[in-house]
C-alpha cells in the first residue's frame, strides 16, 4: 500500500510541475491540465479506499457518503492527509480560476471525503451557481448537507433532491435520497415507490440493489408492523 500510495502522490507532485511548463498551451483553461493530473491520482485514491476499505451496507436511515473509516488505520490517515494536500492546492487554484464547475465540484467532494463539511458545502454552493441543472451535483449536494447534519434532511437538502427529480426521474442516487426521506419521515409507501424506481434504472449495481431490496423489506415490515 505504502508504494502505490508513494507513486500516486509522485504524480500528483509531477503534476504541479509540469503545469507551469504546460500552461500555454492550456488558453485560459488551466485547470484543465490540473483537473487531469489530479483527478487521476485522486480517482485512484478513492478506488482503492472504496475496494480495499470495507464499509457497512446502506439501509434506510443512512447515507451513501457515510463511509465506515477504521480509527487509526496508518494507511488511512496517510490518505486523508495526501487529500488534505490536493483539497488545499485545489483550493489555491481556484482563486485564479472561480469559474470551473467542474473544480469546485472535485474540491466539493474531496472535502466531505476529509469530513470538512463546512468547506464541502461552501464548495458546492460554488459548483451549484455555476451548474444550476445538474442532477448528480444536487444528489450530492444534499447528501452532503444532511450528513454535515447527523443525517437529517433540512428543507434545502429536500428541494435539491426534488429538483433533481424533476430533471432526471431516473437519477439513481436521488432516488435513494428520496426514498430515505420518505422513510425517516414514516412515509413508508413513498418510500418503497421510490426505492422500486431506483430497482427499475438498469445501471445500478447488483449490491445497491440488494441493499435496495432489504430497505424495502424493511419499510414493508414497518407498514405491517403498523396495522
Amino acid at each position: 500500500m505504502f508504494w502505490i500510495l508513494a507513486g500516486l502522490m509522485s504524480l500528483l507532485a509531477l503534476a504541479f510541475v509540469l503545469i507551469p511548463i504546460v500552461k500555454p498551451s492550456i488558453g485560459h483553461k488551466p485547470l484543465l491540465m490540473v483537473g487531469l493530473l489530479i483527478g487521476i491520482p485522486l480517482a485512484a485514491v478513492l478506488i482503492y479506499q472504496k475496494l480495499g476499505v470495507p464499509t457497512a451496507a446502506i439501509q434506510p436511515a443512512l447515507l451513501p457518503m457515510q463511509e465506515a473509516t477504521p480509527e487509526g488505520h496508518p494507511d488511512v490517515n496517510i490518505m486523508n492527509m495526501d487529500f488534505a494536500k490536493m483539497a488545499d492546492g485545489l483550493a489555491q487554484k481556484l482563486k485564479a480560476n472561480p469559474d470551473n464547475a467542474d473544480g469546485w465540484i472535485l474540491l466539493a467532494r474531496t472535502y466531505v471525503k476529509l469530513q470538512r463539511y463546512e468547506e464541502a458545502l461552501q464548495a458546492f454552493e460554488r459548483a451549484s451557481a455555476l451548474r444550476p441543472k445538474d442532477p448528480q451535483l444536487m444528489a450530492d449536494y444534499a447528501d452532503a448537507l444532511a450528513t454535515s447534519n447527523q443525517g437529517q434532511f433540512d428543507q434545502k437538502s429536500e428541494d435539491l433532491v426534488n429538483q433533481a427529480l424533476v430533471i432526471d426521474p431516473a437519477h439513481a442516487k436521488a432516488l435513494m435520497l428520496k426514498g430515505t426521506i420518505d422513510f425517516v419521515r414514516q412515509d413508508y409507501q413513498q418510500a418503497i415507490a421510490s426505492w422500486e424506481k431506483l430497482l427499475a434504472v438498469p445501471e445500478l449495481d447488483a449490491e445497491s440493489a440488494e441493499q435496495m431490496r432489504g430497505s424495502i423489506a424493511e419499510a414493508k415490515h414497518k407498514i405491517r408492523a403498523a396495522k
